[in-house]
């Protein structure tokens, strides 16, 4: 997959549940898989449900890999949006799940990441 394309909506693998204050997606890819590049509009949450490997594409930077754990939260606030793609590049499957708070960043350029790791 070509990093130019234009970037999805879809930021995760499935949606579970959309309301007028946030969208909940499931991640999961399999060894060696990718998402689609996409982009993030809204802050955004995930909590990671499994160990595995992951490698960070972003549009405007080197890939970052770093190792998932369980119950691994990240939040990040997006100011005018943030693109990206991830890749499983571990072996093991990875999940997570990730809720968008819908409506303006609470910041007005991207935020560092906040976690609990």
């Amino acid at each position: 997959m070509s990093d130019v394309e234009k970037p999805s909506h879809n930021v995760g693998t499935k949606l579970l549940f959309e309301n007028d204050r946030v969208r909940v997606w499931d991640m999961t890819l399999q060894p060696g898989q990718s998402s689609e590049r996409h982009l993030h509009e809204s802050d955004y949450l995930f909590v990671t449900l499994l160990d595995a490997q992951i490698t960070l594409f972003p549009s405007d930077g080197p890939p970052e890999t770093s190792r998932a754990t369980p119950l691994g939260v990240e939040y990040t606030e997006v100011g005018k949006g943030i693109a990206h793609r991830l890749q499983n590049t571990g072996s093991t499957v990875h999940r997570e799940i990730l809720v968008e708070l819908k409506g303006p960043s609470r910041s007005a350029v991207p935020n560092e990441p906040e976690s609990n790791r």
